[in-house]
C-alpha cells in the first residue's frame, strides 16, 4: 500500500506539474508576443512621428523661402543690392557725360545719345538683365531707350498692355513717376510675359526705379520673381544637403512632381537633375506622387531598398519606411527615410529572449520534479523501515480437521486475481512471525502460484470448459456436471497440497530463525524436498492446460 501510495502521488505531482508547466509556456508565450507586438507598434509609431517631424521641419523652409521670393519685402532686400548694383553702374555712365558736358568736351544731346547707347549695351543674369530709359513726361511718360524693343523709343507709353503694376494694373511707366517723384527710387512689382520652355505666360517681376533729375530721366531694371523663387528654391535645397540627422545616418531628397527627375539627393549627388529611367526607382517616385495625391499632400511608403552591410558586402533588401510631403506651389517632394531591419533584429533579439526563459522555466521544473520525485522515494524508503509490510501470521494444522475452505476471488476467462487466504489449523493458537524477507518472499510467491492455478480450474470449471482438452462443453448436461466434478476433485486435491506445502514451509523457517529449540529432525522438510513437491504439483496442473 506504502508503494502504491508513493506512485500515486508521484504521478498525480508530475501530472500537476506538466498542467501548470504547460499553461505557464502557454502564459509566456502569449505575453512575449504581445510585448513583441507592442513594442513593435510603438517602435514604429515612434519611427513615423520622427520621420514626419524631419520632413515637416524641411518643408517648412522651402515654403518660408518660397513664399519669400513672392513677398515684395523680401524681394526688395534678396534682390535689391544687385538692382542697385546695375543702376549704380548706369548712372555712373550718365554722370561721366554730365562732367563732359560741363567740361565742354560734349554737348548736351551728344551726352544724352552716348550715354543712352553704352547703357543699351549693359547686361547681367547670364544675359536676361537690361536697363531702359524713360522720361518724366506726364500723365504717360515716353521711352527714351529700350534695349530689346527699339522701336519703342519715343513713344509715350500709354498701352493698356502696361496696365500690370502694383497688383492693381496700374500703368507700369507711370507708376515708375510717380515712385520717383516721390521717393527718387523704389521698388515696383509688375507682371510681364515671360517664354518658358516655348510656351508664353504672365510671370511677376520686380523692378527698381531710380530719378536721374538733372536730365529728367527715369533709369530702370528688373528681374522675374518666378527666377527668384527658383533662386530661393535653390538656397532652400543647399541647406537641406547640409542637414542631417540621427548621427549623419538621416537626410532628405526633393523630386519634382513634373517627371520622375530627382531634384536632390544629398547621399547620391551624382543622379540629380537626372531623367530616371530605372524602373525600380521610377515606381517608387510615382509612388511618392500618389500617396502625396491621395493622402492630403503627406503619406508613409513602406518598400524595399538595398542596404550596405557592415561587413562591406554585396547591399542586401531590407525594409524601408519613407515620409513624404508634397510642397504644391513649387511642386516639389521632400521626404526623408529609414531602414527598418534594426526593428526586426530587437523583436527577434526578443524572441531569443522569451525561448531561452521557456528553456530555463521548463529546465527549473525539471529539476524540481526530480528532487521531488527523490523526496517521496525517501520518504516512502522511511515509512516502509517503521511500518514494514513483511509480516505475516501462519497457524499450523492438520488436514484432518481441516474444515477451510479455499475460495478464489472472482475472476475472468483471461485474467486472474489472487487474494490472500488465511489457513487455519486445528491444533494450538501459536502463531510465528516471518522476518526473513527472503523466506517471505518465498512463501508469498508460493502461495500466489498455487492459489493462481487452483483458480485457473475453477474458472474453467464454472465456465464449463474442459481443463485438459480446452473444449466446450455447453449444451450436454450430463457431460458438463461430470466435467465439473472431476475439476472441482482436482482443486480440492490440489488445495491440500497447498497446505501441506505451506506447513512445510513454516517449519522450515521457524527452525532457521530458532535454531535453540529442540526440533526433531525427522519432522522437518528438507528444502529440495519441499521444492521438488512444488515443481511436481504445479508441472502437473501446468500440463493439464
Amino acid at each position: 500500500m506504502t508503494f502504491k501510495t508513493i506512485l500515486t502521488s508521484t504521478a498525480y505531482f508530475i501530472l500537476a506539474l506538466s498542467i501548470v508547466l504547460t499553461f505557464t509556456i502557454y502564459d509566456l508565450i502569449e505575453r512575449g508576443d504581445s510585448d513583441i507586438e507592442k513594442y513593435q507598434n510603438d517602435e514604429l509609431l515612434r519611427i513615423k512621428q520622427s520621420l514626419k517631424d524631419h520632413v515637416d521641419m524641411a518643408y517648412a523652409m522651402i515654403d518660408i523661402n518660397y513664399k519669400n521670393a513672392r513677398d515684395k519685402a523680401y524681394l526688395e532686400k534678396y534682390y535689391g543690392r544687385r538692382l542697385t548694383n546695375v543702376i549704380d553702374i548706369a548712372e555712373s555712365i550718365i554722370n561721366s557725360k554730365v562732367e563732359a558736358v560741363k567740361n565742354q568736351e560734349l554737348t548736351l544731346f551728344e551726352a544724352q545719345a552716348q550715354a543712352a547707347a553704352e547703357i543699351k549695351k549693359l547686361r547681367y543674369d547670364n544675359g536676361k538683365g537690361s536697363i531702359w530709359i524713360t522720361d518724366t513726361t506726364s500723365p504717360f511718360p515716353k521711352m527714351v531707350m529700350h534695349p530689346i524693343e527699339p522701336s519703342l523709343d519715343g513713344q509715350e507709353m500709354k498701352d493698356h498692355k502696361y496696365n500690370t503694376a502694383l497688383g492693381k494694373g496700374q500703368n507700369l511707366f507711370v507708376a515708375a513717376l510717380e515712385k520717383s517723384q516721390a521717393h527718387g527710387k523704389g521698388f515696383i512689382n509688375y507682371l510681364w510675359p515671360k517664354k518658358t520652355e516655348g510656351v508664353t505666360h504672365k510671370a511677376l517681376k520686380l523692378a527698381y526705379v531710380r530719378l536721374f533729375q538733372e536730365w529728367d530721366w527715369i533709369i530702370s531694371t528688373a528681374v522675374y520673381v518666378d527666377d527668384a523663387g527658383y533662386d530661393a528654391i535653390e538656397k532652400t535645397i543647399d541647406e537641406l544637403r547640409q542637414m542631417k540627422y540621427n548621427n549623419g545616418v538621416g537626410y532628405f531628397w526633393v523630386n519634382s512632381t513634373s517627371d520622375t527627375n530627382m531634384v536632390m539627393e544629398s547621399n547620391l549627388p551624382s543622379i540629380e537633375d537626372q531623367i530616371l529611367d530605372n524602373d525600380k526607382i521610377k515606381n517608387l517616385f510615382n509612388s511618392f506622387i500618389e500617396v502625396c495625391k491621395k493622402q492630403n499632400g503627406s503619406g508613409f511608403i513602406k518598400y524595399k531598398w538595398p542596404k550596405n552591410t557592415m561587413e562591406g558586402g554585396l547591399p542586401q533588401e531590407a525594409n524601408k519606411l519613407s515620409y513624404v510631403k508634397l510642397h504644391d506651389p513649387s511642386g516639389l517632394i521632400v521626404g526623408t527615410s529609414v531602414y527598418l531591419d534594426h526593428l526586426e533584429k530587437i523583436s527577434s533579439a526578443k524572441k531569443a529572449s522569451v525561448e531561452e526563459e521557456i528553456t530555463l522555466l521548463v529546465t527549473k521544473m525539471v529539476i524540481i520534479a526530480m528532487i521531488a520525485v527523490f523526496l517521496i522515494g525517501i520518504i516512502g524508503y522511511l515509512l516502509g523501515k517503521l511500518f514494514p509490510k513483511g509480516k505475516k501470521t501462519v497457524k499450523p494444522h492438520s488436514m484432518a480437521g481441516s474444515s477451510s475452505v479455499v475460495k478464489p476471488a472472482p475472476v475472468s476467462t483471461n485474467h486472474f486475481v489472487t487474494q490472500e487466504i488465511p489457513v487455519f489449523s486445528q491444533g494450538g493458537t501459536d502463531q510465528s512471525t516471518l522476518e526473513t524477507n527472503e523466506c517471505i518472499r518465498m512463501v508469498q510467491e508460493i502461495t500466489k502460484t498455487l492459489i493462481a492455478e487452483q483458480s485457473k480450474l475453477l474458472d474453467r470449471a464454472l465456465q464449463g470448459v474442459s481443463p485438459r482438452n480446452n473444449q466446450s462443453v455447453i449444451g450436454n448436461t450430463s457431460e458438463m456436471t461430470n466435467q465439473v466434478k472431476q475439476v472441482t476433485d482436482e482443486v480440492k486435491q490440489l488445495a491440500n497440497q497447498t497446505y501441506r506445502t505451506i506447513d512445510d514451509m513454516k517449519k522450515m523457517v521457524e527452525t532457521n530463525q530458532a535454531p535453540s529449540q529442540t526440533t526433531n529432525s525427522a519432522d522437518i522438510p528438507n528444502l529440495n524436498q519441499v521444492m521438488g513437491n512444488l515443481d511436481k504439483m504445479v508441472g502437473k496442473d501446468i500440463k493439464m492446460f
